[in-house]
């Protein structure tokens, strides 16, 4: 943590015992004007106020020694031990820093040597004193308290973030070779067929992969830079399926620089053409769209296929998108799928709307 500047403790010193300070003086001036002895408020202001200042240079000693002793278990009674023996300390050289000044500030208590001033004032005023170093020592503690509360929330925070991202890391670790697997026999059924097809896919899958490693540390991306992975992914199953499969990018402009998860969209088509097309002979189109709705960006990924089966819900690539979603994004997300035989599927995500740059 970036640690204050010296001047913002001193300065909140200051103007908590100047504040105290015209505090006592006013009380001390009503006093007097109640009892039918009014005096000018000048008076008890020039008492007070070198009172007050006294206490503020010995602030900072006594909010060290909270510092060094804090009083806690273990050793508590040695702690306490300590700060009674500091009390003393610091309450004698109060008076006897306000004994020299007591002459010139027309103090009651005032005799005509140093000595019998000081003595008197600590015959008289040392135990209303206590209390002061008490109350500094108290305040220290519970800045203390408040200090370590805040630390150990930041501790947890970044804990939960690493956390977070150790997962979102494994998740795409599982996708990754997943499709890796997919692509590679979609090239090794095009070998058997049509070798510059092959080739071509080649090429398509060492672009895929580049991408895939230029984004390996990032959590969100443009939407621009996911639709164009997801239309070269495209590109390299159309090479396997020839006409059977189209598609088809439905999305504005001005929504192509949303922030959007790298690889969020690409299990979603892969689920499609699998379900959609490898499994029933007809052609399949799909459709990808994504637009703006208050807060939130949807994406949608739909197709024409033959619908999904029951167990399709719980596979890798959905299971997958929702851990990352609820990963990324807690209750502000969600994942829905309209699915029915001879209809296709719908997967609709739904996400906070950022565009790409900002903290999430």
């Amino acid at each position: 943590m970036r640690r204050r500047p010296w001047r913002y403790p001193v300065a909140v010193t200051m103007a908590t015992w100047t504040l105290v300070g015209l505090m006592l003086a006013t009380q001390a001036y009503l006093a007097g004007v109640i009892r039918g002895e009014p005096v000018p408020w000048t008076r008890p202001l020039l008492v007070w106020m070198p009172w007050a200042y006294g206490w503020a240079v010995l602030t900072p000693l006594v909010w060290r020694m909270a510092e060094w002793v804090p009083i806690v278990h273990p050793r508590l009674a040695r702690a306490l031990a300590i700060h009674a023996a500091a009390a003393v300390v610091v309450v004698t050289l109060d008076l006897a820093l306000f004994a020299t000044m007591a002459p010139w500030l027309g103090a009651v208590n005032t005799t005509p040597s140093w000595a019998g001033t000081f003595s008197k004032l600590f015959g008289t005023t040392f135990l209303l004193h206590l209390p002061v170093y008490v109350l500094i020592v108290g305040t220290a503690h519970v800045a203390r308290a408040m200090r370590l509360t805040r630390d150990r929330e930041q501790r947890s925070l970044r804990l939960e973030t690493q956390l977070a991202d150790a997962r979102l890391a494994a998740l795409r670790a599982q996708l990754e070779p997943h499709f890796l697997f997919n692509a590679l026999n979609t090239i090794a059924v095009l070998m058997r067929e049509d070798v510059d097809a092959a080739e071509r896919v080649l090429v398509r899958l060492s672009s895929l992969l580049r991408r895939t490693l230029e984004a390996s540390d990032t959590r969100e991306i443009p939407l621009r830079d996911e639709l164009a992975f997801v239309e070269a992914y495209l590109a390299v199953e159309s090479a396997r399926f020839d006409d059977r499969l189209s598609y088809a990018i439905e999305v504005a402009p001005e929504w192509q620089h949303a922030a959007v998860p790298c690889l969020i969209l690409q299990p979603l088509v892969e689920n499609a053409v699998r379900h959609g097309l490898a499994e029933r002979g007809a052609p399949l189109h799909i459709t990808i769209q994504a637009h703006r709705r208050d807060d939130s960006l949807v994406l949608r990924v739909k197709d024409d296929g033959a619908g999904m089966v029951k167990d399709a819900a719980d596979g890798i690539g959905l299971s997958n998108t929702r851990s990352r979603l609820a990963l990324l994004y807690g209750p502000c997300q969600s994942v829905s799928i309209d699915s029915a035989s001879a209809r296709g599927v719908t997967v609709t995500l739904t996400i906070p709307w950022r565009t790409a740059g900002t903290t999430p």
